[in-house]
């Protein structure tokens, strides 16, 4: 079992759903806290059983809530044009995988508000079904939970520290006065306080015996310190690489064919382009990849009668030459790759390689360091 791999749940709207496996420990202590000192302390005379069945029906419905607050955000984001891969769930929430940076402060404004919005929408409907539900039982209980754990999604997000809601909102603002880099900047700062307010408050919580506080005071404060320098420092190469497409740093290579064989690529084509990996084009007229890594574990008085077709599999990542080069990036990092296909209208035009984004992202950084 892969750890460090999120478990698929579902998609919706075209965006897949994960969940980390850190989110199992929350779900716990969560229904736990519910059920032994909430239910059971204000609602008194039920099971131990429906206590705990109430406290982990109440921790779904809670990242049900944060899913749609990610969603929200998702969503807005598609209606600027951004890509969004996929919303993960995790110990201190969520978060959607928004590709690239917001085109503009409006765009950013708008996406980072849409997600306080649901979870205050949210919090307005549970406020009238607690009004509607006139009996103090365990429903009840749950209305009230979630009006409340709602509201509280709402305004700690609202608080103006990067990378949460209100910061990134902060960004926008400052944006429309300065570039986005100054402006991340700002507000990466104020996210930094933020945290470091947290790991306080988490000392004081230590001082005064209050252990479990402490400790998530702590995890949360060092988790939005470490968020907000990463934010910031992937806005740096995102405001420089998104300038760029990938044609301008594309190597044109001609694909093998599938009648090509195994002597053809390690003694014509990777002498000549120093690729890892190859397009090839199938007699069915479809994409392939090969790799030079999979084709030195063939013999090699087998190279001759050997197609590469035989050692060959499908294409799964490519970009356009007008993707981005932060596009490109962001999609070989996140799949461990070298070098990607470009590929526009099932025509293979080149590959490019990480190693060429980052020699551009370096020289801008030397130039910006003198």
């Amino acid at each position: 079992m892969d750890l460090s791999r999120p478990i698929p749940l579902f998609r919706v709207f075209g965006i897949q759903v994960n969940l980390d496996y850190s989110w199992f420990i929350i779900f716990f202590l969560l229904s736990y806290t519910l059920a032994e000192e909430y239910y059971s302390y204000y609602y008194p005379g039920y099971s131990t059983f429906i206590y705990w069945l109430f406290g982990a029906l109440s921790t779904i419905l809670l990242f049900t809530s944060v899913l749609l607050h990610e969603l929200a955000h998702s969503l807005v984001a598609r209606r600027f044009g951004l890509n969004v891969s996929n919303i993960d769930l995790f110990i201190f929430g969520g978060v959607a995988m928004i590709e690239e940076e917001a085109p503009s402060p409006k765009a950013e404004f708008f996406i980072a508000i849409a997600g306080p919005i649901c979870s205050f929408i949210l919090a307005l409907i549970f406020f009238i079904l607690g009004f509607l539900y006139p009996y103090d039982d365990l429903i009840y209980g749950l209305i009230s939970y979630l009006f409340y754990i709602n509201l509280a999604i709402a305004l700690f997000n609202l608080i103006p520290a990067f990378p949460l809601d209100g910061g990134r909102i902060l960004r926008a603002l400052i944006w429309t006065k300065k570039d986005i880099i100054t402006a991340t900047k700002v507000s990466s700062f104020t996210g930094k306080a933020f945290a470091y307010f947290l790991m306080l408050l988490g000392v004081l919580s230590l001082i005064k015996q209050e252990f479990i506080n402490a400790v998530w005071y702590f995890l949360l404060g060092w988790f939005l310190k470490s968020a907000a320098q990463i934010s910031y420092e992937q806005t740096k190469i995102s405001a420089v690489l998104s300038k760029y497409k990938v044609e301008s740093l594309m190597q044109t290579l001609r694909p093998l064919l599938y009648s090509d064989t195994i002597h053809t690529l390690m003694t014509m084509y990777y002498p000549f382009y120093k690729a890892k990996t190859y397009p090839v084009i199938g007699n069915d007229g479809k994409i392939y990849i090969v790799s030079v890594e999979d084709a030195a574990q063939i013999p090699q008085h087998l190279w001759n009668e050997t197609s590469v077709m035989e050692i060959a599999r499908p294409l799964t990542f490519y970009v356009s030459p007008y993707d981005t080069l932060y596009r490109a990036m962001k999609i070989m990092a996140k799949h461990n790759l070298d070098e990607i296909p470009v590929i526009y209208n099932n025509t293979v035009l080149g590959i490019i390689k990480s190693s060429s984004i980052e020699a551009l992202w370096e020289k801008h950084f030397e130039g910006e360091s003198k």
